[in-house]
């Protein structure tokens, strides 16, 4: 299991780069297909999502960060009016930020123990990002706000949001689906269980573990999606079928298997040595790349960091609002998300 500490400044310092340049690149490509052979979830996709997340809307197949749309409030029922929503300031923001960004690295929490207390956090976490996301001219008034041991983690869960929304800009809006998904949602593994992956496929091929949680957290908020993507693609790391019969063993919507087949894969496409041009092999896309390298960034900075990703929801974008999908979702047809909606309001974040 990768050691739960802070990284070497030297590492860290190696990954910043990557993640500028990858920002300043996203602005000037065009939408790209996905060449036959890689892992692709949908190509014609801004970035990677195929849930809204984070920063705001759907946009994809799987479930990493968009342009602002969709996301969570800062209470903990998500309001289903205009009026029960609660006045948005910087001070609120940077007091939620800095509260639930301290909680997630509390040492005295346990990740078996406090299994739950922890995935609140990361709730939370997300509703707090996307409130930004949503008031994105509050950004620097947060930033200043926000004490020194937290700005670090701020900085880079801004620009995994900023690279999906740089990645987007120019490119006609998308019209949101009238349906939701035919997933399956569950919990994901544990939190040690899937370090334990992780830092497997590392001693094995050398791709630092902290891509492949990246990368299974942008796909399917570490595996909680079950069912096909609208290109195909199936499992926790969202392998199109051909592709993992091509480059992987086992079984892809296994954990341990997919994480390893990712790993497997990725070195296939240059890593660890450029770790830019392996995601991109992964997912041709300059906004996915950027958001994966900001997230792993982060988790070089602190692993800790992991125990808030780990327990972001599935929220989707749609023409009924943004809907959360929670962990007992069951569809194996697309929804009528309005029919969902009035079934189950509560899952309706904004309108």
């Amino acid at each position: 299991m990768p050691t739960i500490g802070r990284m070497p400044r030297r590492r860290l310092r190696s990954i910043l780069p990557a993640v500028v340049i990858v920002l300043a690149a996203c602005s000037s490509d065009g939408a790209t297909s996905a060449p036959a052979g890689t892992h692709a979830t949908d190509p014609a996709a801004p970035s990677a999502p195929a849930t809204s997340d984070s920063t705001g809307n759907s946009t994809g197949n799987s479930t990493g960060d968009s342009p602002p749309t969709p996301d969570p409030q800062l209470s903990t029922d998500p309001p289903t009016t205009v009026a029960a929503v609660p006045a948005v300031t910087a001070e609120s923001l940077a007091a939620e930020i800095t509260a639930v960004e301290r909680g997630i690295r509390d040492p005295a929490l346990d990740p078996t123990r406090d299994a739950e207390a922890l995935a609140e956090l990361g709730r939370r976490q997300q509703r707090a990002y996307r409130q930004l996301a949503r008031h994105d001219e509050l950004d620097e008034a947060v930033a200043a706000l926000l004490p020194d041991d937290v700005t670090e983690a701020y900085r880079f869960n801004v620009m995994a949001r900023q690279a999906v929304v740089v990645h987007a800009e120019g490119r006609p809006p998308t019209e949101p689906s009238p349906t939701l998904p035919a997933w399956s949602i569950a919990e994901p593994a544990p939190i040690d269980e899937l370090l334990g992956y992780y830092a497997e496929a590392e001693a094995a091929t050398a791709v630092p573990w902290e891509y492949l949680a990246a990368i299974n957290f942008v796909e399917t908020r570490m595996g909680r999606i079950g069912g096909a993507s609208s290109a195909g693609a199936v499992g926790p790391m969202q392998f199109l079928p051909e592709t993992w019969a091509a480059c992987c063993d086992g079984d892809p919507t296994d954990p341990h298997d997919a994480i390893m087949g990712a790993a497997v894969y990725l070195v296939s496409e240059g890593a660890p040595a450029d770790m830019a041009a392996a995601l991109y092999g992964y997912n041709p896309n300059d906004g996915y790349v950027g958001q994966v390298t900001a997230y792993a960034a982060n988790l070089m900075a602190d692993p800790l960091a992991y125990r808030g990703y780990h327990g972001w929801e599935v929220l989707v974008g749609s023409a009924a609002g943004t809907v959360r999908l929670p962990t007992g979702y069951s569809a194996t047809e697309p929804t009528d998300a309005a029919a969902y909606v009035a079934a189950h309001p509560e899952d309706l974040l904004d309108g």
